[in-house]
């Protein structure tokens, strides 16, 4: 019995500790989900348009035409010639209702006798910079730039932590796609 009972306690805390880890993962990943159902951008809450980075390539929509290549009447434009927003939030508006106010975030965790924390950082990614893409494929490379290079893609970043060692992290990339209506719907 003196044998039994320290390995059935042993188990039991690995048991609970494994838990925890599972319940920071968990609410890691409630916290993407809750993030990648934001606006793409700040000025997204306020206009429809594929937002312009003044960026020379295929992806930047055209001010002149008012679509991005292979747009068409109707489809996502930038008509209104609205300018991406910088990363972070801005004063003048509601905190975390697009992805890029979430950079810097943290949030401390208790549960039960352990903490954990999430940290979110928010950043524009390499784009694809070919003018012409009829003769080749499209390629990216995803990795952090400059936060006041603008693109088309930012990459959010969560890391899950205890006591400054990493237990899990995750990647969600955002396109500046705009919005459409179809029917009165917002796709």
């Amino acid at each position: 019995m003196f044998s039994v009972i320290p390995r059935i306690i042993y188990l039991s805390n690995k048991t609970l500790s494994f838990s925890k880890k599972e319940d920071a993962i968990f609410n890691m990943m409630a916290k993407m989900m809750d993030i990648s159902i934001k606006e793409y951008d700040e000025n997204n809450t306020k206009y429809d348009d594929i937002l312009l980075t003044h960026n020379n390539n295929v992806l930047e929509c055209n001010t002149s035409t008012g679509y991005r290549v292979g747009g068409f009447i109707g489809s996502r434009n930038c008509l209104n010639k609205v300018d991406e927003s910088k990363i972070g939030p801005d004063s003048d508006e509601p905190p975390y209702d697009d992805v890029d106010d979430y950079d810097g975030y943290e949030e401390n965790i208790s549960s039960g006798n352990k903490k954990y924390k999430l940290k979110i950082v928010v950043g524009y990614t390499d784009e694809w910079n070919k003018s012409n893409y009829k003769n080749s494929s499209l390629v990216f490379n995803f990795k952090d730039t400059n936060k006041s290079s603008y693109t088309n893609i930012k990459r959010i970043y969560i890391v899950v932590s205890q006591n400054d060692k990493n237990i899990s992290s995750i990647s969600y990339y955002s396109s500046n796609i705009g919005h459409i209506e179809i029917k009165s719907i917002v796709w």
